[in-house]
C-alpha cells in the first residue's frame, strides 16, 4: 500500500490540511484554492499560530545564543558523557534503520526519518569537532566529520528531498 501523494488524500483530512500541490498544470495554494503554489490567501488559525510561535522562538533564541557565548565557561565536566554520546549514536542508528524499513515498504515517510538522521549526523559532527581535545583527537574528529558524518548527512538530505518532491 503506497503513501497518499497529498495530505488531502488521507482519510479524515480536512480542506484546511491541504498542502501546496505544484504537480498539476494549475497550482493550488495551501488552502486548496487556485493560485500561486504554497501561498494561502487566508491561512488556517493553526498555521498562523505555528508561524507566530516559530517567530517567537527564533526571536528569543538569537539573543539567548549571544548571552550564552558570553557567560558559559570554556570547559565543563559532564556527569553522563558516555550516555549522551551513546544516545546520540543510537538515535542515528534508529533513524537509519527506520529509513531502510520505510524504503523497503515503499513508504514516502522515509523522507522524515532520513531528514531526522541527517540532522542527527550534523549534530554529531558539530559536537565531535567542538568537544574534541586539541591534537590528534581534534584531527580525528575533523576527519570523521569530513569523510563520514557530513557526506552521510548530505546523502540522507538528498534522499529526503527526492522522496518529498512531486512525482513526475
Amino acid at each position: 500500500m503506497g503513501m497518499p501523494t497529498k495530505l488531502m488524500d488521507r482519510p479524515g483530512a480536512r480542506p484546511s490540511d491541504r498542502i501546496a500541490d505544484t504537480s498539476g498544470p494549475a497550482a493550488t495554494a495551501l488552502d486548496g484554492t487556485p493560485g500561486q503554489p504554497g501561498i494561502a490567501p487566508a491561512q488556517p488559525r493553526s498555521l498562523r499560530r505555528a508561524r507566530l510561535l516559530a517567530l517567537a522562538v527564533g526571536g528569543f533564541l538569537l539573543p539567548w545564543c549571544v548571552l550564552l557565548s558570553a557567560v558559559l565557561p570554556a570547559t565543563a565536566q559532564a556527569q553522563h558523557w558516555s550516555l549522551a554520546w551513546t544516545g546520540l549514536d543510537a538515535a542515528e542508528a534508529l533513524a537509519a534503520l527506520a529509513t531502510a524499513l520505510l524504503l523497503a515498504r515503499g513508504d514516502r515517510r522515509a523522507a522524515l526519518t532520513a531528514m531526522a538522521g541527517a540532522t542527527l549526523l550534523l549534530t554529531d559532527a558539530w559536537f565531535d569537532v567542538c568537544t574534541a581535545a586539541p591534537g590528534l583527537d581534534h584531527a580525528l574528529a575533523l576527519s570523521e566529520a569530513a569523510f563520514a558524518e557530513v557526506p552521510l548527512a548530505l546523502a540522507a538530505s538528498w534522499l529526503a528531498l527526492t522522496l518529498n518532491s512531486p512525482r513526475r
